[in-house]
């Protein structure tokens, strides 16, 4: 009986330690289950600090050679290097002498608004002739108008 006994007991052990086995080991891991949806955004951090600003550069290259703003009766007024300002009544156009600047058109980017009176409207054109700045008006048949003009002579490649 001592024997059946032993026998027993380890038929015992033997099946709890079966059962432990079974319950601790994972068996074969099964597909993989379809993805779920996406779960809310997380709030967002707080702003850092602005880091301190950095010392000024240098000052950039004037490109403004001239400037003006021309009245219809030929006064001059806001100009910057304008030496002067005529009408020649025979080719109906402005002539601008600049200070220190012998103007060739193509060599400078030069902007020519005109300055019409109310009810007068047309376009301006500019050029140049003996190193002087052409401004000619010309109202919206084309023909030459003496008008107010405002203008700004750039040297690109100032430096």
């Amino acid at each position: 009986m001592k024997g059946s006994l032993v026998l027993a007991v380890v038929a015992i052990v033997l099946a709890i330690v079966a059962l432990v086995l079974a319950v601790v080991l994972p068996g074969a891991q099964g597909p993989v289950g379809p993805e779920g949806p996406q779960g809310p955004s997380g709030p967002a951090g707080s702003q850092g600090l602005a880091g301190p600003a950095g010392p000024q550069g240098p000052a950039g290259p004037s490109m403004i050679v001239a400037m003006g703003r021309v009245s219809r009766d030929g006064s001059i007024g806001a100009t910057l290097n304008v030496s002067s300002v005529t009408w020649n009544s025979g080719q109906e156009w402005w002539e601008v002498a600049l200070n220190g600047t012998d103007y060739l058109d193509s060599k400078y980017v030069t902007v020519v608004s005109t300055a019409f009176r109310t009810g007068v409207s047309g376009y301006a054109d500019h050029s140049s002739v003996g190193g002087k700045l052409l401004v000619e008006i010309f109202d919206t048949n084309g023909t030459p108008i003496k008008e107010g003009f405002s203008f700004v002579v750039f040297d690109v490649n100032a430096s």
